[in-house]
């Protein structure tokens, strides 16, 4: 009965971070903006100096950081929506609870595709991030979320033992 209570808090919790992530990123907008330009405008790249892909215009940089942010937020109003999902079918049969899962593993999976896939992917393998203290700051963060997000999306499709 403990991986009841305990899964749907920790999809709440991954939830609440990735909102909270967002909601800072978005009152600090100029910030944020600039920092994504930073990284796609493939400013200060001084180990590898040619890129695959090609520098972000300035005029584009909000496209690109609302797409994040649009990840972010789908991300924890995903997770928050499973975890609600989760609290309610605990006292279900275990057919129940497992069929309760599914908008919770969305969400992990979506937090995984967020900070994975376009941080570690796009902007650690495509724009080399990593040079400079800004893009290898962002990485860092986006390995421990996708981290923690697929640890918690493990723990959560865990079925439950029949006895």
């Amino acid at each position: 009965m403990i991986d009841r209570a305990l899964k749907p808090l920790f999809v709440a919790i991954f939830g609440l971070m990735a909102l909270l992530y967002v909601i800072h990123n978005i009152i600090n907008l100029d910030a944020a903006y600039g920092a994504v330009g930073y990284v796609l405008g493939l400013e200060n790249n001084a180990v590898f100096t040619n890129s695959l892909l090609p520098a972000i215009d300035t005029g584009a940089v909000p496209i690109f950081a609302w797409i994040i942010f649009l990840f972010e937020i789908a991300t924890g109003l995903i997770c928050l929506w499973g975890a609600w999902k989760l609290w309610s079918a605990r006292g279900s049969d275990a057919e129940g609870f497992e069929g309760a899962k599914g908008m919770a593993k969305l969400g992990l999976g979506l937090g995984v595709v967020t900070w994975f896939g376009l941080f570690g992917t796009f902007g650690g393998a495509g724009y080399q991030m990593w040079q400079h203290e800004i893009g290898a700051g962002s990485m860092g963060d986006a390995f421990k979320f996708s981290v923690w997000a697929l640890l918690v999306l493990l723990y959560v499709g865990q079925r439950e033992s029949a006895t």
